[in-house]
């Protein structure tokens, strides 16, 4: 941030009014993903470029298909996963356990490690499963020093991740199942909503209309 002021000093100050915690994983008030966004609709209009020109009911069916094909081609790759880790949260332990075999650990208790990196160090604790660095509290995830504790306490790895990384809750994810919706014919339409006449928004009305 200070770097920021130095080049922007106006986007420093817009991003300090509106608030460390919506935008810094480190303030925010409840555990946020590496990926942040305002919500789940950016991805979902990236895939709905095209769909958003067709009629409504067509467009709500073009929706479903879509979930269910996700749904079914992430429960076909979750059911060929062994670890008890995902793909991505095995591949970032393995990357930051490598790195952590450097560090030296000096025990303090059962429970407490003072690990030493060269740099600032890290203080451990594996039963609050927290350390200085903050990166161990943040991703719900062992960072290089808490690695480098566990391995020394020679204890596995995955019982210190959140549970949100684990093939368990992937499996939940997508335990669900995306069923298509009967024919028109079979419907039952309450009177009042069959009755009701729904014209197009007036900027919609006026597409394709001929100047005059």
């Amino acid at each position: 941030m200070l770097e920021m002021m130095k080049v922007k000093s106006v986007a420093y100050e817009e991003l300090m009014n509106v608030g460390p915690e919506r935008w810094s994983r480190a303030y925010s008030p409840v555990p946020r993903y590496r990926l942040m966004t305002s919500s789940i609709a950016e991805s979902m209009n990236s895939c709905l470029v095209h769909a958003r020109q067709m009629p409504i009911t067509t467009m709500v069916e073009y929706i479903r298909e879509m979930i269910q094909k996700w749904f079914y081609k992430r429960r076909t790759k979750v059911e060929k996963t062994r670890t008890q880790l995902t793909p991505r949260a095995t591949a970032l332990i393995k990357a930051r356990n490598y790195d952590s075999e450097k560090y030296t650990v000096c025990p303090i208790d059962l429970v407490n490690f003072n690990v030493k990196d060269g740099n600032k160090d890290g203080l451990v604790n594996l039963s609050e499963k927290t350390c200085s660095c903050m990166k161990f509290q943040v991703d719900k995830l062992p960072c290089r020093h808490a690695l480098a504790a566990i391995r020394f306490a020679k204890k596995p790895f995955g019982d210190f991740c959140g549970d949100c990384y684990k093939t368990t809750s992937w499996v939940e994810a997508y335990s669900g199942n995306i069923f298509p919706v009967s024919h028109p014919s079979e419907w039952t339409i309450p009177e009042g909503v069959r009755s009701m006449v729904v014209y197009l928004p007036p900027f919609r009305a006026q597409v394709g209309r001929p100047k005059k």
